[in-house]
């Protein structure tokens, strides 16, 4: 076939009719750009293809591929089986291009140096403010800081992009040399999700000549209900079993057996730690799900390899969860005793202050009889009742020695 055009860029397209236009304004907006611009409707149900069709009429760069809804692995395939470009770029249909002129300027690199694959940075804006506090995770996941040399064998690159914590999976992060694709068969695993995993590192076990560059190729919307975001079913985990066998099998094939401490089992490990995540969100109906759609193959990889693992994570949780009770319940019997010891010590601090109060009370009265009896009033009252009380005094006696 020949290559006429320098870039093919791919866009899967399913009920986006919200994101299409502004997505097609970014990598559209450069009318001398030699791209082609394959949109592959998915079998969209809104006004997704009317969208596309009317950007097709003001630009004949733009081509339309209609299918059934078979997924974005199956759509991606689809457009790379039409491709004419020298360079292949994957583009999400609710993402934008940074700058065309940045495509260009990485194509021209990749054509220099003969690079198989390129990898780039990428920035995240939200599509709502409150999304930022709910995934603030995504701000710096796709930021390249760090510089690497003008060529380097995938593995390699992979490897020290991960040191780095720079390694992503995202497919606008890369443009590929489309040859490159042909030759080694690398296609999309349809009908799952994260078809995206197995691909990425698939291209770079087998790529010799690639490097990554700090430019931004494209800004990616942080949004509801995307593949990223919305509520994890069976499919996930099922999805991330599927890349754990995949990767599992290109290790074996492609280990660099020079090098044993290149650290190339991480994919395995990523797969690995998104399985256990995954299942362990699902409710007891997507894990039964989940066991009723699993292969032979696939039940015993994950018997094996996977559910020990699941199993001790969640004995542990018990064990933790126990622990967390009873440090609980210790710290509000704690609480409460704390609070009767201080309830204790108010009602012995009001008695003392009680008796205090008495004391000065008695001591007043005291002082006031005292002052009383020495008055002349006092002691007038006393001549005048003496004869009454030696009378009564008189009556007392001859009353109790009768008694």
């Amino acid at each position: 076939m020949k290559l006429d055009k320098k870039l093919s860029i791919i866009i899967p397209c399913y009920n986006v009719e919200k994101y299409i236009a502004e997505c097609l304004e970014s990598v559209c907006n450069d009318k001398d750009a030699d791209v082609e611009v394959i949109c592959v409707n998915d079998g969209s149900v809104d006004d997704t293809l009317r969208i596309i069709e009317q950007w097709k009429q003001k630009d004949d760069r733009i081509i339309i591929i209609n299918q059934e809804n078979k997924g974005a692995a199956a759509a991606r395939n689809k457009g790379l089986n039409i491709a004419k470009g020298e360079f292949i770029y994957f583009l999400d249909s609710d993402d934008k291009v940074s700058d065309v002129a940045i495509l260009k300027k990485c194509c021209e690199q990749m054509k220099r140096d003969n690079l198989e694959i390129l990898i780039g940075a990428a920035r995240t804006f939200y599509e709502f403010p409150e999304l930022q506090n709910k995934f603030p995770e995504y701000e710096k996941r796709y930021h390249i800081e760090h510089e690497y040399p003008p060529v380097m064998k995938g593995t390699e690159l992979m490897a020290e992009m991960r040191r780095n914590g720079e390694w992503t999976v995202s497919p606008p992060m890369r443009i590929y040399k489309r040859e490159f694709l042909q030759v080694n068969n690398i296609h999309y695993t349809e009908g799952k999700i994260y078809e995206d995993n197995y691909v990425a590192f698939l291209g770079m076990y087998l790529a010799e000549r690639t490097t990554a560059v700090k430019e931004t190729l494209f800004k990616r919307r942080i949004r509801e209900n995307s593949v990223m975001t919305q509520k994890v079913t069976h499919r996930n985990v099922e999805s991330y079993l599927v890349n754990f066998i995949q990767d599992l099998y290109l290790i074996a094939e492609y280990r660099d057996v020079k090098k044993p401490n290149m650290g190339m089992d991480f994919p395995l490990d990523i797969a690995r730690r998104e399985i256990k995540r995954t299942y362990r969100l699902l409710d007891e109906e997507e894990k039964r799900k989940f066991e009723e759609c699993l292969t032979e193959e696939q039940k015993f990889y994950f018997d094996v390899l996977i559910r020990r693992e699941i199993e001790v994570v969640y004995m542990l949780d018990a064990k933790s969860r126990l622990l967390e009770r009873t440090v609980k319940e210790n710290k509000e019997m704690q609480k409460k005793q704390e609070s009767r010891i201080r309830k204790l010590e108010e009602q012995v601090a009001k008695l003392e202050e009680d008796k205090k109060q008495a004391n000065n009370d008695l001591k007043k009265a005291n002082k006031k009889l005292k002052e009383l009896k020495a008055s002349n009033s006092w002691k007038i009252g006393r001549a005048i009742t003496w004869p009454v009380r030696k009378l009564k005094a008189i009556l007392r006696k001859f009353s109790n020695g009768n008694a």
